[in-house]
């Protein structure tokens, strides 16, 4: 409720504050244009990089329509995200396309692959950041706290639950990428809710007790008066499913998952209910109307990328350093390599080794002498074919 009025209040007063990583990337941007009077192209695409003897000495863009070559001697950071958005470049590599990602257009990995074109290593490409996600009206929302609220339970085609709906979303949506491959009926997976679940917590933008009808009869989601209406609904085996909801609201009458573990962790708990004793996220499934949701293995983007050394330069495929390039955030294999220890795994990366190598740039330009000829920052237009020396 507090943060409730707090937003009903600058609204009013017309105020927008950002949050999290927005608010970080506001900064930035303001540190970059009033306190540094950096310019900043947007609508500016890579079109390739300049190559001079084995060197990187700069950029071919496309700035509104217009092709610019641009001089930087002293190295080029890519940090231009994933290929998340790139439906072709992810199915050559991972299980899933870009139907169910949560990221945003135009992250297809344009700066990927003109670095292995130039011979950059590329690494862990067929892994991403996953989480199980839902779509409502077409548009894909990352779940997070719906799943683990308790009162819920994950289930494959069959009506088989098959991980525990409260890990963390990178783990559950690898278990549903594995339960797939396995057996080929996890991609969608239904997440049932009893009316408890609906009346008490939020899912996505919907307040509690209230859930659209335009929902309901686009059939994103489904509403049933009983369990084997449901099930017939999803077309699923009506007494599978009757078998686990009995099972798991046995676990929930006794606070124990006996399956899963769901609600022995700190993490788990984190998004869970205290008034629901004695595990705070398992409720029995028992309360009509019943309601369903599909589950996808979406994800926040894309983990692999250009392999880098500890000063975020750029590495080819025999461990040498392609002078000049250097690269962070989605656009390299993770440093996280396998793990995932939280939210800011990307972000937090991203900050650091864009700091990094750009302070082991500087420093080798303080080292040299300043070129004669062109500037380190020097952008002139270009008519030829862009790329072209």
């Amino acid at each position: 409720m507090k943060v409730g009025f707090k937003t009903i209040g600058w609204r009013l007063t017309g105020r927008s504050p950002l949050g999290m990583g927005r608010s970080l990337v506001a900064q930035l941007m303001h540190i970059l244009q009033d306190n540094r009077d950096v310019p900043v192209w947007l609508k500016t695409e890579l079109v390739d990089l300049i190559v001079d003897k084995d060197r990187v000495v700069g950029a071919v863009v496309d700035r509104d329509g217009t092709s610019q070559r641009i001089r930087a001697e002293h190295g080029v950071l890519l940090g231009a995200g994933g290929f998340a958005q790139n439906d072709s470049f992810r199915r050559e590599h991972q299980p899933v396309g870009d139907d169910w990602t949560s990221v945003a257009p135009g992250d297809e990995g344009d700066a990927i692959q003109i670095a292995s074109d130039i011979g950059a290593e590329l690494a862990m490409m067929d892994k991403s950041w996953w989480g199980a996600s839902f779509k409502l009206e077409g548009d894909v929302q990352f779940s997070v706290w719906e799943r683990s609220m308790p009162g819920c339970i994950l289930v494959d085609q069959d009506g088989v639950r098959f991980a525990n709906e409260s890990t963390s979303y990178v783990d559950l949506g690898r278990k549903i990428l594995e339960h797939d491959e396995k057996h080929g009926n996890a991609v969608p997976s239904w997440l049932i809710l009893d009316n408890n679940h609906r009346k008490r917590y939020l899912f996505g933008d919907m307040p509690p007790g209230y859930t659209p009808s335009k929902h309901v009869e686009s059939g994103d989601i489904i509403k049933a008066t009983s369990l084997d209406d449901l099930a017939d609904q999803c077309g699923m085996d009506a007494d599978q499913l009757a078998e686990t909801v009995d099972r798991f609201n046995g676990f929930a009458h006794n606070g124990i998952d006996e399956d899963f573990r769901r609600g022995d962790g700190i993490y788990d708990r984190y998004y869970s209910d205290p008034r629901v004793q004695p595990n705070p996220n398992l409720a029995p499934i028992e309360n009509a109307p019943f309601w369903a949701i599909r589950m996808y293995p979406g994800d926040l983007g894309t983990k692999g990328g250009l392999v880098t050394d500890e000063h975020a330069r750029v590495l080819r495929e025999n461990g040498s350093v392609i002078d000049g390039l250097y690269a962070s955030g989605n656009t390299t294999a993770s440093v996280m390599g396998q793990t995932y220890p939280g939210p800011g795994s990307t972000i937090g990366p991203a900050t650091t080794f864009s700091f990094v190598g750009m302070n082991h740039a500087a420093q080798r330009a303080r080292r040299k002498e300043r070129p004669s000829k062109v500037s380190s920052a020097q952008s002139e237009p270009v008519t030829e074919t862009a790329g072209s020396e």
